[in-house]
C-alpha cells in the first residue's frame, strides 16, 4: 500500500488539478520538438541533397570551359589521388522545404559512375543504367519521387525552366541508397552541350572516409583558386552552418522565450495548487513535519509531474511528426527526421525550468506559512 504521504498520492486523488498542468507541459514539449525538428530538416535536406560530397572531391573551371591543364596536373602528382573522373554534367531543381535547390546530374563514362555509385554505397533498384552516347539519367528514387518522374519520363528538356538539356533527356532506371545521386553519360552532354563547362570529380585510393578528407585537404593546397574551384563536404558543411547561422539563433530565442513563457505560467498555477492545499500543509506542519521535508515533497510533487509531462510529449511529438511526415511531407519528396534526438535535448531545459519556477513561488508561500492561523480559520 503507497503511503499517504507519498508524491503520488495528490496525482491520485486530485487528477483535475494536476492534469491542466501536464498538458501544458505536454503541450510545450511538442510545440518546441516540432519546430526544432521542421528547422532542423533544412540541415537534413542540405547534407542528403549533396550528400555524395563525402564520397568524392569535385573540381570546376573559372574563367574558362575546362580546367587549365596545369591545374590537373598539379592535382595528379597528390599522392592520395586515386581515380579522376572528368565529368560534364547537367542539372535539375529539387523541391525542398525551403524553396528550388539545384542537385546535378553528373554525366560521366561508364566507369565513372560504376566508381561513384560503389563509393556512395549505391546500386540499380529499377529499370536500366544509361548507354554512352543515349539521352537518357538515371535518379535516386527519392529524387524521382520528389520530382514526380517515372520510368520513362523526361527529366530534362529544352523547354523546361528548371530542368534544362538541349535534347529531352528521358529516365531509365532508379537508384537505391542512402546517398541521392543523378547520372547519364558524359559523350551525350559533350556532343549536345560543347559550351558548358566540363569538370572532374576525384576519388581517395580507398573508400575510406578518411582518406578522401585527406584528399580534399590536398587539392586544396595545390590549385590556384582562380583558376579552378574545389568542392569539398567540409565546404558543404562550414558554408551550410554559416548561411543557417541566423535562423539558429532566432530558433534559440524562439525556444528560450517558450520556455520561460511556460515555466512562469506553470509556476504560477503550482502557486495556485499550493494555496489551494494550504489546510493539508499547515496541519502537516502542526504534528510536526518540518519545512525543509514539506519544501521536498513540493518538489518531488513537480519534478515527477515535470518528468511525466516531458515523456507524454516527447511521445506526442513523435505521432505528430510521423503523421506530418506521412501525410504532408513524404508525397511531395521533402525529408523530416522524426527521431531528432537534438531537438528532444532542446525541451530539457522545459522540465528542470517548470521545477525551478515552482519551487521558488512555493518556497515564498511556504517561508512565511503560519499553520495555526489557518487551522483556526478552518476550524
Amino acid at each position: 500500500m503507497a503511503s499517504p504521504l507519498s508524491p503520488l498520492t495528490y496525482f491520485r486523488r486530485c487528477p483535475g488539478r494536476t492534469l491542466p498542468m501536464a498538458f501544458v507541459i505536454v503541450l510545450a514539449v511538442a510545440a518546441v520538438a516540432s519546430v526544432v525538428t521542421i528547422v532542423h530538416s533544412i540541415d537534413l535536406t542540405v547534407f542528403t541533397l549533396y550528400g555524395y560530397n563525402r564520397y568524392l572531391t569535385g573540381l570546376t573551371p573559372r574563367n574558362s570551359l575546362t580546367i587549365p591543364e596545369d591545374q590537373m596536373a598539379a592535382v595528379r602528382k597528390i599522392p592520395e589521388m586515386g581515380e579522376i573522373c572528368p565529368s560534364h554534367s547537367y542539372q535539375v531543381m529539387v523541391k525542398t522545404i525551403f524553396g528550388k535547390m539545384v542537385f546535378p546530374v553528373f554525366g560521366l563514362d561508364s566507369p565513372g559512375r560504376d566508381l561513384v555509385m560503389h563509393r556512395a554505397g549505391v546500386t540499380l533498384a529499377r529499370g536500366r543504367m544509361v548507354e554512352d552516347g543515349k539521352a537518357e539519367a538515371v535518379l535516386s528514387e527519392d529524387v524521382a519521387h520528389n520530382l514526380n518522374l517515372k520510368i520513362g519520363d523526361v527529366v530534362s528538356s529544352p523547354d523546361s525552366q528548371d530542368a534544362y538539356a538541349p535534347i529531352p533527356i528521358r529516365l531509365v532506371g532508379t537508384l537505391k541508397g542512402r546517398v541521392w545521386l543523378g547520372l547519364t553519360s558524359k559523350a551525350l552532354a559533350d556532343a549536345n552541350s560543347p559550351f558548358t563547362f566540363t569538370g572532374c570529380l576525384m576519388f581517395s585510393k580507398t573508400p575510406s572516409l578518411a582518406e578522401q578528407r585527406k584528399l580534399d585537404r590536398a587539392v586544396e593546397k595545390a590549385i590556384d583558386k582562380g583558376q579552378a574551384r574545389e568542392w569539398q563536404y567540409a565546404g558543404l558543411v562550414k558554408e551550410t552552418r554559416s548561411a543557417l547561422s541566423n535562423l539558429y539563433l532566432i530558433l534559440d530565442l524562439v525556444v528560450g522565450i517558450i520556455v520561460f513563457a511556460i515555466s512562469l505560467v506553470c509556476g504560477l498555477l503550482s502557486n495556485i495548487y499550493f494555496t489551494q492545499r494550504l489546510p493539508e500543509i499547515a496541519t502537516l506542519s502542526a504534528i510536526g513535519y518540518r519545512r525543509p521535508w514539506l519544501m521536498m515533497r513540493a518538489g518531488a510533487e513537480t519534478a515527477l509531474l515535470c518528468t511525466v509531462g516531458w515523456a507524454t510529449g516527447c511521445v506526442v511529438t513523435v505521432c505528430l511528426l510521423t503523421v506530418l511526415k506521412a501525410v504532408f511531407m513524404t508525397p511531395k519528396g521533402l525529408l523530416l527526421n522524426t527521431f531528432d534526438l537534438s531537438a528532444f535535448v532542446l525541451t530539457t531545459p522545459l522540465p528542470l525550468s517548470i521545477t525551478l519556477f515552482a519551487f521558488f513561488t512555493i518556497y515564498t508561500r511556504l517561508r512565511t506559512l503560519d499553520p495555526v492561523s489557518i487551522i483556526e480559520r478552518r476550524q
